[in-house]
């Protein structure tokens, strides 16, 4: 499944870290926002053990939202990278 991520995160350093975390699972498309294909338990574990913690949910706030197949046929790009593409294989 593909998931939209984005945050709001006050403090640079917090939002430098939370970003290049991001970036080790999921494709940046603009500066706060990623796209992530991940499967939800995955994404659950992902929050709770990498991303959540990084946070000060007193000032901060992250976001997650489900795009599924038909969401992303309707999605409309202006600039920037194209919408992640699954790879037509995998090579363990």
């Amino acid at each position: 499944m593909l998931w939209l991520v984005c945050y709001d995160v006050v403090d640079d350093k917090r939002r430098q870290k939370l970003a290049k975390r991001l970036e080790q699972y999921c494709q940046r498309v603009q500066y706060s926002v990623f796209e992530c294909p991940l499967q939800t338990a995955d994404l659950e574990g992902k929050l709770e053990r990498l991303w959540l913690p990084l946070l000060n949910l007193e000032e901060d706030s992250l976001r997650a939202y489900p795009l599924d197949a038909t969401a992303k046929e309707r999605t409309k790009v202006f600039g920037g990278p194209p919408p992640y593409e699954p790879p037509d294989y995998v090579i363990f």
